[in-house]
């Protein structure tokens, strides 16, 4: 079986690489790079979820082998997106989805930090955690690591659910940390799956899985 990663808010693919090792014998990694992040990519950022979810479909929908789609927080609502292309065009559908790390969208609390000046958008960042000190300290990255933050958040913020409910045919595990969301918040992702979601609780912070 393929498995389809789908990077977080300013995240990159390469981020699930060391993951390798660590799968059953059978599960095959594939990483989705999102446009606009590699050193070498001249293509635009994607501005919307929908536009991350039409990106990645181009990477599956050509797969006829079995797979599934694991996303973390931002990932979770492109894989919603992607689940819902899917279906709407007919192709094979995953077996399983993996959300983790981010409440279902009608529990999101929009608080418009993409809004925020540079200032205190670095500060706001930096206190959520996940971005390493001495990184923030190279101008070149922390530019270009701000500038994506800023794009994948505003995506994020600005994103809402506009289907039906349920959603989901396949089996869905819902992915969380011991301290990041309330365990009944992540558990009304219920609401678009057709089968009971299974729920499994990790040490560590919000960004448990990198």
């Amino acid at each position: 079986m393929r498995l389809y990663t789908v990077p977080y808010a300013g995240g990159y693919s390469f981020t699930y690489l060391k993951w390798k090792p660590l799968l059953a014998q059978g599960i095959k990694l594939h990483p989705i790079e999102l446009p606009g992040r590699s050193d070498a990519s001249r293509d635009r950022l994607c501005s919307t979820i929908e536009e991350m979810a039409v990106h990645c479909l181009r990477h599956i929908e050509a797969d006829q082998e079995p797979y599934a789609l694991f996303g973390h927080s931002m990932g979770a609502y492109v894989v919603l997106e992607v689940y819902r292309a899917l279906e709407a065009r007919g192709l094979p559908l995953p077996e399983h989805l993996i959300l983790s790390g981010m409440k279902p969208p009608h529990l999101y609390e929009n608080k418009n930090h993409h809004l925020l000046d540079e200032a205190s958008f670095r500060t706001k960042m930096l206190e959520m955690g996940g971005i390493p000190s001495l990184l923030v300290n190279e101008d070149d990255f922390a530019a270009t690591l701000f500038r994506l933050l800023r794009n994948d958040l505003r995506a994020v913020e600005l994103y809402s659910w506009k289907g039906e409910l349920p959603v989901f045919s396949c089996d869905v595990s819902l992915f969380n940390s011991e301290t990041d969301i309330r365990r009944e918040h992540k558990l009304e992702w219920n609401r678009y799956s057709r089968r009971p979601c299974g729920y499994y609780s990790f040490r560590g912070t919000h960004f448990f899985c990198e």
